[in-house]
């Protein structure tokens, strides 16, 4: 069987090759034997790998975060990996996780490492898989384990502060959209019939609104068979790498917005990196492992560059530079902890200045947002009225 192997050495290269063996544990065991550092191991058969994880069921990331506690405490107490798994899976929070642990205990009885059980079957994060391995090297598990389980609290409390900013504005967001069609398709309507009844001569804005009104519910369907269609192909349109990278500059360079998500992804990028160094993985394999770790295509892509610079002998903080994605202090922090010999305790700072920036920058956006979202609700019934009351009024002086 062939396998598509992506291996470090000891001199810093990192290689793409193809490699046989009867199994992957096999394979996995003489390339440790051979010196690789080993990032990945993957059947050469591509729609296999592709599918595979996607039809075993999503882990949560609560429930993977409780689990690492859960292994954590395991680990401490000296229990024996395989009970320690055993236990693991008969407590696991979903069906997913209780299946996945399940197939990491069956390769580890079969001969295979912790780290490699985990990265094969697929649905545990690879820096998880990477920060394990480091931990098998340095004999220091339980200290790797903590890392990684403090990475994952603070990532989840940032990010829930992240979205929970943003719920507000998205129920002000849905509120005005409901109000808007409740007016197109309840009370226009209405008021249309009591004019046509009354023969009354309407002012522009009121034929408008009537006018928009009919039309947007003679061609509801039509309307809402567009939207879906326009969600479905722009997800279809957005698997393209080259469409994912341009569409990330954009929202990169958007006023206000754009700043707040790119600190938002070198934030993410510095806890990443801080917590694959603070677990003893070399600066080329925790580059790497972050390249595959952060959310944004563009970042991946910037750190992809800079592997191969630092790779080449070069200093992080230059080999960031040009990319132009990493503000002036980011990759001065970068520099100084470089220099000092400290880079993951002056990235772990990086990541908090950066966090705390993009909290209180939210917390301002949201601030602008809500009288803006107020003042258009305000605005749509103040032109619903004018509109619609104008009539009356003209038939009032026509009365008196």
């Amino acid at each position: 069987m062939e396998f598509v192997c992506k291996l470090g050495t000891d001199t810093g290269k990192v290689l793409v090759q193809t490699e046989r063996a009867a199994s992957e544990v096999e394979l996995r065991h003489r390339l440790k034997t051979e010196g690789f550092y080993i990032f990945s191991v993957r059947p050469k058969d591509i729609l296999a790998t592709r599918w595979a994880p996607r039809r075993a069921g999503r882990i949560k990331a609560d429930d993977f975060l409780v689990f690492n506690q859960q292994f954590l405490t395991l680990s401490k107490s000296g229990l024996p990996l395989q009970k320690s798994l055993e236990l693991l899976a008969g407590q696991a929070q979903s069906e997913a996780l209780r299946l996945a642990v399940t197939k990491v205990q069956e390769k580890v009885r079969a001969g295979a490492l912790l780290s490699e059980a985990f990265e094969s079957v697929g649905q545990f994060p690879k820096m998880y898989s990477a920060t394990l391995r480091a931990g098998e090297r340095s004999g220091s598990l339980d200290r790797v384990l903590a890392h990684y389980l403090t990475f994952q609290k603070t990532s989840r409390t940032f990010r829930k502060k992240f979205l929970s900013a943003l719920i507000y504005p998205a129920f002000l967001m849905t509120f005005l959209i409901g109000l808007i069609s409740f007016v197109i398709t309840f009370v226009v309507p209405r008021f249309a019939n009591l004019y046509s009844e009354l023969e009354v001569q309407l002012p522009p804005l009121t034929l408008f609104f009537i006018s928009f009104s009919l039309g947007v519910k003679r061609f509801a369907v039509a309307i809402l068979v567009g939207i879906v269609l326009a969600v479905v192909g722009t997800r279809g349109v957005l698997r393209s790498r080259q469409v994912r990278l341009a569409w990330e500059r954009v929202k990169f360079g958007m006023p206000m917005v754009g700043k707040l998500l790119l600190k938002f992804s070198v934030a993410e990028f510095a806890r990443t990196l801080s917590t694959l160094l603070q677990g003893g993985i070399p600066i080329i394999a925790a580059l790497e492992n972050a390249k595959e770790s952060v959310t944004s295509p563009l970042m991946a892509q910037a750190v992809g560059e800079a592997v191969k610079e630092v790779t080449a002998g070069r200093a992080l903080s230059a080999s960031l530079r040009p990319c132009g994605l990493f503000p002036p202090l980011a990759l001065d922090m970068i520099e100084v902890g470089e220099s000092t010999g400290a880079m993951p305790s002056m990235l772990e700072a990086l990541a908090e200045f950066f966090e705390e920036d993009v909290t209180v920058d939210l917390a301002t956006m949201v601030a602008l947002v809500d009288p803006i979202m107020i003042a258009c609700m305000a605005v749509v019934v103040a032109f619903v009225l004018i509109a619609f009351y104008l009539p009356l009024f003209s038939m009032a002086a026509q009365i008196h």
